[in-house]
């Protein structure tokens, strides 16, 4: 237990008054003990001393441990001194220390184990608590007291060796009953004052002070005035159980009837009414006038046999004590629950008086991050279908650059031999013609030979074949560059650069979908460029811009072919516009139209909407435009809108600064 400081006195002398005041106590105990509760043979069944110690050490700490020495050292010297000689007081001195300190280690161990088990709660308030003291504090720590008393008895001849297990086991007895009905009364008056300390300060500050006497006066008489009554229950109700005692120890110890078990009911009613500080007074009581009786040959323990005496008395102490103890603990225990659930209720009332405004704020607050977490949501989304398609066209992008790498080099190297292949087959060719005019009239078998071969067919179709092997290396060439243009990757981040070379870079790589067909004949192309000039952006991703707006062009006119003839398709022709111009100074605009199906109204709201899509499955992911108009919108600070008549066409326009301007 903790002590409040006292600012009064020093620490020391307090410490020193403390200890004074313990070994007093214990020593006053102590003669009362011998000359109240002893018997003929000077045994005494109850030893208190042991119990003011304990309460005293669980109280104010281990340091009072030097009042216990100084005031056990005095009990056993006054009672095994010898005073024949200087040399002979000396010598029963030495096993008088040796009681001392086994008394003081003792009580010190009971207190240790105590406050070790209970994390240094209050240790009369929780039932298992309770067994705790009992145990721990009331048996395994006079262990101590009486094996080095009884041994320190033994080696000086004042107790002989075949009685040790006796002397040991009353010794023993008598500190754990001292224990058990002394210490329960320090430590629960103790737990009361420490409790009650700011009305008793406030009490004796009001008493004290003479400028306040009348307020004092004033107060006491309106306190007497308001609880007159329970003041009446609390002195009158332990008067009638003090009064209930005595009859019934008159009756028991007096006339000599077996009625001990009439001191319970007493007991438990104290436990109700006066808590566990009046409970353990009165069982105080119940068991001094016990052991009074007992010593003095009167009550229902006493026996031909001491020992058999003593075992009942302290039977009797044992179980009034253990009842008391876990009744007033359990009691306890009750009384926090029920204060807390009062408590539990108060709050729950008070919290549905504000229920409904607590609902609503939290609502509100409910509401608001829900707005919150679905726009973090949608930017989760946009974010990851960005990062998804980022991925995708930069791996799309590296293939692309990957191939037009690899087949430049080997078309560089054949549209570069073309020349000379084609001018060493040419002097082959002379060499031949200028043979045959020195040698006209070669030998008959090789004549057969050169007419197999066909030599003029061959001299003027490998011509030919030359021409078409240039046409076509000069044709991949062009294919080549259009890939490298749109794939950029060495052109990372804003870079002015000519917009009309990305176009017709995409234009080339979609160049078979626009040639005619076995169903329709070829897409009129339709170009009308502006003159602009280089326009700083991040080509790479416009070019992805392109690529879907045209791909989604040349879907539309595919789909408006369905069911149509070719001869239909032929007059009226597909056909796909892409004009530029300069609007502004600071903006240009790319707009690509063609005369497809059309979109609806309601497709038109939902078209820049990620995975949406109108295309059937596999065909389509829905994030094409959605990307675009990221593209166009954030990464340059721009604009792109759609506008669509059904049966006629659509026009998408990209509205773009010169200078690209981020906004995300």
């Amino acid at each position: 237990m903790i002590q409040q400081k006292s600012s009064i006195f020093p620490h020391g002398l307090r410490q020193i008054g403390g200890t004074v005041v313990l070994a007093i106590a214990y020593y006053g105990m102590a003669e009362i003990s011998r000359h109240l509760a002893s018997t003929p043979e000077n045994v005494t069944p109850v030893w208190p001393p042991d119990g003011i110690a304990t309460g005293a050490v669980l109280l104010f700490g281990n340091w009072i441990g030097y009042g216990v020495f100084l005031g056990s050292f005095l009990a056993n010297f006054w009672a095994f001194r010898d005073p024949t000689s200087f040399l002979s007081l000396v010598i029963s001195t030495l096993p008088v220390l040796g009681i001392a300190i086994g008394t003081t280690l003792g009580t010190l161990l009971g207190a240790f184990l105590l406050r070790k088990t209970t994390n240094l709660r209050y240790p009369l308030e929780r039932v298992t608590n309770v067994f705790k003291f009992l145990i721990l504090t009331g048996m395994v720590g006079p262990i101590i007291n009486a094996t080095v008393g009884v041994a320190c008895l033994a080696l000086s001849g004042k107790v002989p060796w075949t009685a040790y297990g006796t002397v040991w086991l009353t010794w023993w007895i008598s500190n754990v009953s001292g224990i058990f009905i002394v210490t329960p009364i320090l430590l629960s008056w103790g737990q009361l004052i420490q409790k009650k300390r700011h009305l008793i300060w406030q009490w004796l500050s009001l008493n004290l002070t003479s400028e306040d006497s009348e307020h004092f006066f004033h107060l006491r008489h309106s306190i007497a005035n308001s609880r007159s009554l329970r003041f009446w229950l609390i002195v009158v109700e332990p008067v009638i159980l003090m009064g209930l005692v005595i009859l019934i120890a008159k009756v028991v110890f007096g006339q000599g009837y077996h009625l001990e078990y009439m001191f319970i009911p007493i007991l438990i009613w104290s436990a109700f009414r006066l808590g566990q500080p009046g409970a353990t007074l009165l069982t105080f009581i119940v068991a001094a006038i016990a052991v009074i009786a007992t010593v003095n040959g009167k009550g229902g323990f006493v026996a031909a046999d001491l020992n058999e005496s003593l075992m009942q008395l302290q039977s009797f102490i044992g179980v009034i004590t253990l009842t008391i103890l876990v009744l007033t603990a359990t009691i306890a225990e009750r009384t926090q629950a029920e204060t807390k659930l009062r408590l539990a209720f108060a709050e729950l009332a008070r919290t549905n008086e504000t229920l409904e405004v607590r609902v609503q704020q939290r609502t509100e607050e409910l509401n608001q991050k829900n707005t919150t977490l679905k726009q973090a949501l949608q930017t989760l989304k946009r974010t990851q279908l960005q990062m998804i398609q980022s991925e995708k066209m930069s791996a799309l992008g590296q293939m692309v650059a990957g191939v037009a790498h690899e087949i430049n080099n080997p078309i560089n190297f054949i549209h570069g031999n073309l020349n000379y292949v084609s001018e060493y087959i040419q002097s082959l060719l002379r060499a031949l013609q200028a043979y045959q005019q020195h040698y006209p009239n070669p030998p008959l078998a090789l004549h057969a030979e050169l007419d197999k071969f066909e030599l003029d067919f061959l001299q003027e179709d490998v011509t030919k074949i030359l021409q078409s092997m240039k046409i076509g290396t000069e044709r991949i060439s062009t294919i080549v560059l259009s890939l490298r243009n749109f794939s950029r990757l060495d052109e990372e981040g804003l870079k002015a650069v000519d917009i009309h070379q990305g176009i017709d870079s995409t234009l080339v790589i979609l160049q078979h979908r626009l040639q005619a067909t076995a169903d329709r004949p070829q897409i009129q192309l339709i170009k009308e460029y502006g003159e602009l000039p280089l326009i700083e952006c991040d080509a790479g991703s416009l070019n992805q811009v392109f690529m879907n707006l045209l791909s989604n062009a040349l879907d539309a006119l595919e789909e408006s072919n369905q069911g149509r003839l070719f001869q239909d398709i032929s007059a009226n022709p597909n056909a796909i516009w892409i004009q530029t111009r300069q609007i502004d100074p600071n903006q240009m605009m790319i707009m690509i139209s063609d005369n497809g199906i059309g979109v609806s109204k309601e497709i038109r709201s939902k078209l820049f909407d990620p995975f949406f899509t109108t295309k059937p499955v596999g065909k389509g992911t829905g994030l094409g435009l959605f990307m675009s108009y990221q593209i166009v919108t954030e990464k340059h600070g721009g604009n792109l809108w759609c506008d669509s008549t059904v049966g006629q066409g659509t026009k998408f326009v990209i509205e773009i600064p010169l200078k690209a301007q981020r906004i995300a």
